[in-house]
């Protein structure tokens, strides 16, 4: 009768010079989460809006998972930032003939759609919101549009009288 004997050897192997080295097997690496939730978001504290953030595209996923970027850039640079805002979308369609010719009933019709999203920036320094804005169209997908509306705000200052 034979038995069985399941243990995890640990290879050994030589060198010319230092003679066996053992090697260890790799320790489970620890799964950073924060990735896989939602993104962090600072309240504000006067809501005062310093800054929209239109987002346009024809990818939906692509779309949401750039606002996701932008609203995690947004916290780690101290900016309080609204959730994604899901705005209508726009379909655009039009037909055309499928023959250069003479056959006019032969048509083919075509749809594009472009989604939309908005975020909004609160209670915010401008040179903090410049940089962030600088910080995201380095690093826009291709495929992605951005307009971004900015509101400066200055001190008011009383006559003497």
């Amino acid at each position: 009768m034979r038995e069985l004997c399941i243990s995890r050897a640990i290879p050994k192997y030589t060198t010319a010079e230092s003679g066996p080295i053992e090697l260890t097997p790799p320790t489970e690496a620890k799964l950073n989460l924060e990735a896989f939730e939602v993104p962090k978001r600072l309240k504000p504290t006067h809501n005062i809006t310093v800054c929209n953030l239109h987002m346009r595209g024809y990818l939906p996923q692509q779309l949401d998972f750039y606002a996701d970027f932008a609203q995690r850039a947004a916290y780690h640079l101290g900016m309080p930032c609204s959730g994604t805002v899901r705005l209508p979308t726009q379909t655009s369609r039009w037909t055309v003939i499928r023959s250069p010719f003479v056959h006019k009933k032969s048509q083919e019709n075509f749809e594009r759609k472009t989604h939309k999203r908005l975020l909004q920036i609160k209670d915010s320094h401008p040179e903090v919101v410049q940089r962030w804005l600088q910080y995201l169209t380095m690093n826009a997908p291709a495929g992605v549009g951005l307009r971004a509306t900015t509101w400066d705000f200055e001190a008011v200052q009383q006559q003497k009288k």
